[in-house]
Formats: C-alpha cells, structure tokens, sequence
C-alpha cells in the first residue's frame, strides 16, 4: 500500500513532474569563449617568451662548451684548430674545426671512429660506419629544420700545388648539421671583399643579393692563394690556421671566434649557408666554405625573417644571434649593431682595441 501519494507510481491523481532543464544561451556561451580567449592572448606571448628564452640559454650553454673545448685543444696544442685543413698535395682532406674538438666533448667516440681515416680525407667517409650522427649540442634548439645537410658537393680529386678541384660528387642528406660555424672574420674591400652596405635587407620579393664575402678568395689558381685565407680576412679561423692566444692582440674578451647560423629555407643542391661539424667538403666555393666558416661581411641576420642564403651569422631567436668569443665567454649580439663594429669584433688583430667596455656598450651591441 503506497503511504505517500506523491510518491506513488500508480497515484494518477498526483503525477510525478519532471524539472525543467535550461541549456546555455548563446550569450552565455560568447561570454565563456571570449573570456577563454582573451586569457590565451594575455598568456601565450608569455609561454611563447620563456620557450624562446629557454632555448636560447640552451643555446648558449652549447657555445660555452665549444668554447671550452677550444680552451682545451689549445692547451694540448698550442693553437686552435684549422678552419679546415688542405694538404699541398695529395688527397683533399678538409677536416674542420669542429671535428677537432671533439675529443673535449661528449662527442669522443665519434671522433675516435673517424680519426683512423684522416687521410683519406671527407670523400673518405663513405667507407666508415656511423660516421654522420647529428650532435644535439651542436645544434641550436631553435633551428630543428634538418638533421642532415640536403646537398653537398664534395671534392674527390687530388691536391697539386695546393690547388683544388672543384668538387664532383653530391652528397645529398649524408653530412650531420651544426649550427656553429667559426668566425673567419671578413674580407676587406681591396683584397676582393664588398661594402659592408652593399646588401639591401631582403624582402619577400627581393632576395638578398649579396650572401657574403666567402668563395671571393682563392679564384685565382696558384699555390700562392688560400681558398680562405685567414691572414687575408683576420678572423679565429681560416685555411690551415693555426691561431695562438698571443696572435689575438685585440683581446680574446673582444674578438668572436664562433657564431650560429640559421639554415636557409633553400634546399636546392645550389643552396649556401647550411653548416656540419665535418668541415669543408670543397672549399672552391662559398657553399663548401660555409660549412664550417662564417664571415662578418655583412650585419647579423640580415637574411631573416624569410632565411635566406647567407655566409655570415643569424639565428632564428629574436633580435640577434649568439657567439662565442675567444675568452669563452658567450654573449648575445644585436642585429642592430652596426656592421662596421661587428667586422671590429670579428677580427683579432685589426688594431681597434677600445676599453673592455668600449666595443660594447656602443652600437646596440647586445640583445639580452
């Protein structure tokens, strides 16, 4: 016997009534995803800031341990490493700089697999098993492009009298990229260099014209001429170089001796600026040379934001690229810095040497 009647199913005298429910309006609903959007736009620069910030300190700590290592081959050595290294006759080799170092960093073992082939030279390494591992520390964490340089021509033939052919095999996607290139400083305008402003920024209808002073040495064909030669351009690396500390006379806290280049958005087999801690793999022209060096031709990304080809230095972090300087020491450098002074810093003798502070406090030198 049912006791409530409310309650009663078969109580047809007091029907159970359901709760009427309410959707969202759809000013409710505007309000809510405004708001939501409104909190993505306060908050995502902030988010897309400290990514940016964090990659570009683990950037930095990757230059601080190049520039260690250079510290400790100089120690062993009494130099620095070659920009790149071609014997006057025989087999082309150009091992880089960044190969040389290697044994002073985490990257040891793959050194010591390809150390036994030295003489065969880069054209070598196609018979050395896993040889081309791309180094994470020698990339910068901004730039995850490729791992591997998309064309490279590498030479295959002799060295006579110092004179290289040009190279003869493509190697596509076969040599690991870096994203630290050596400071070889910059070709002054008699000696075959170009205006430090003769390079318009790009546009996205007008390409950079003008990628560099890299390839403008060594046309000439003599044992007399070095395809980059470091007493030409004055910079921490070059053709056989061999830098020693006392040699820096400008002070190794004001002279670059590594920078980071963006790779460019090209990936045709013609396309230059794309780096690998190997070396040079035909250093006839600007697209070998530029594997392992940079110049300070002209100013710090300037074939940005669209990538464009380049022998110089660039980043893909905001406002400037980072470098490492002779001392160690990393510092971030404006793209507003004026030409004039980055070519001062790219150069360890020029004769320019201002008060610790004075190279740079002037000319927006620093990004951060």
């Amino acid at each position: 016997m049912c006791l409530v009647p409310a309650k009663c199913r078969l109580n047809k005298r007091f029907p159970t009534v359901k709760a009427a429910v309410r959707g969202v309006t759809r000013l409710e609903f505007l309000l809510v995803l405004s708001i939501v959007f409104l909190n993505v736009a306060i908050f995502l620069p902030f988010v897309v800031r400290s990514r940016d910030a964090a990659r570009r300190a683990e950037c930095k700590n990757n230059l601080k341990q190049v520039g260690l290592a250079l510290a400790n081959y100089h120690d062993n050595f009494a130099a620095f490493p070659s920009g790149f290294e071609v014997n006057p006759n025989g087999n082309y080799l150009g091992w880089g700089w960044n190969l040389k170092i290697l044994p002073y960093s985490d990257a040891a073992d793959v050194y010591h697999r390809i150390e036994p082939h030295f003489a065969n030279g880069i054209h070598g390494l196609k018979d050395v098993p896993n040889w081309n591992r791309q180094l994470s520390s020698l990339c910068c964490p901004s730039d995850t492009d490729v791992e591997k340089v998309p064309h490279a021509m590498v030479v295959t033939g002799k060295v006579i009298d110092g004179v290289v052919a040009a190279g003869t095999q493509n190697w596509q996607s076969r040599l690991p990229r870096s994203s630290y290139v050596g400071n070889a400083g910059y070709l002054q305008l008699e000696a075959g260099g170009i205006q430090y402003n003769s390079a318009a920024t790009p546009t996205s209808i007008v390409p950079l014209m003008n990628a560099g002073s890299l390839g403008n040495v060594g046309v000439v064909q003599s044992p007399r001429y070095r395809y980059c030669d470091q007493k030409s351009f004055r910079g921490f690396f070059g053709q056989n170089s061999h830098v020693r500390y006392r040699d820096v006379t400008d002070g190794t806290s004001n002279t670059l001796s590594v920078g980071e280049r963006y790779s460019p958005a090209d990936a045709t087999a013609s396309a230059t600026g794309y780096g690998t801690w190997i070396g040079v793999p035909d250093c006839t022209n600007a697209q070998g040379l530029a594997m392992s060096l940079g110049d300070a031709s002209l100013r710090i990304n300037i074939g940005m934001p669209f990538r464009e080809q380049t022998t110089g230095f660039g980043s893909l972090h905001e406002g400037g690229a980072n470098f490492a300087l002779g001392d160690g020491s990393v510092r971030c450098l404006s793209q507003k810095i004026e030409t004039v002074l980055f070519r001062y810093l790219s150069v360890i003798n020029d004769g320019s040497y201002q008060s610790p502070q004075g190279k740079w406090v002037s000319g927006h030198c620093q990004c951060d």
